[in-house]
């Protein structure tokens, strides 16, 4: 498996520089079929979600729905107690009849446990407005003048708008020091 960084050199390589598939395999050390591909390559998103369509899974074609109702049912369980691959195929052969390999299986749940999963992937857009702060107290330890550790606290000051953070150090994390810092750090 190849990285990104990887992966757009050689695109670079082949649209920029103009070099030739296997002079870009042999300077990269890498296979032509995977130059191939790469150089090739003009939609890099990662929106291709594999086919788990009742059609193209014909000795499966019965079972699908039970498959799918036990992993939903399974995302509400404690992880230890999910269904796994093999109990899947087991329970298939014991309650339904089911005279499929377990190959079959396997391909089928888990193509369908990586679509499930797309659908959790969420983001939430990174803004942040101007003006606004976040302030947190922080602990720390340091070795003072007499070779002895003691223990400090930081509070810092960040400004995510601009990525700034201002500290200060106290002896303790209360209210006062809270506001002495922040005046201090305003002040300045």
């Amino acid at each position: 498996m190849i990285n990104m960084a990887q992966k757009q050199y050689i695109k670079q390589l082949f649209e920029n520089e103009e070099l030739s598939l296997r002079e870009i395999a042999c300077r990269m050390e890498l296979s032509f079929q995977t130059v191939q591909k790469y150089a090739y390559m003009e939609d890099w998103s990662a929106h291709h979600l594999p086919d788990v369509n009742p059609n193209h899974y014909p000795i499966l074609k019965d079972v699908i729905p039970i498959i799918d109702l036990w992993l939903e049912d399974d995302i509400r369980q404690p992880r230890k107690q999910r269904h796994t691959i093999t109990r899947i195929h087991e329970r298939l052969q014991k309650e339904h009849d089911f005279k499929g390999s377990y190959s079959t299986v396997k391909k089928y749940v888990r193509k369908k446990k990586y679509i499930m999963q797309q659908g959790k992937e969420g983001f939430l857009p990174l803004t942040q407005p101007m003006a606004h702060a976040q302030i947190d107290f922080g602990t720390f330890t340091y070795i003072d003048a007499y070779g002895i550790n003691q223990v400090a606290y930081a509070l810092t000051i960040t400004f995510p708008y601009s990525n700034k953070g201002y500290t200060q150090v106290f002896k303790a994390q209360n209210q006062e020091c809270l506001l002495e810092g922040m005046q201090r750090i305003f002040g300045y």
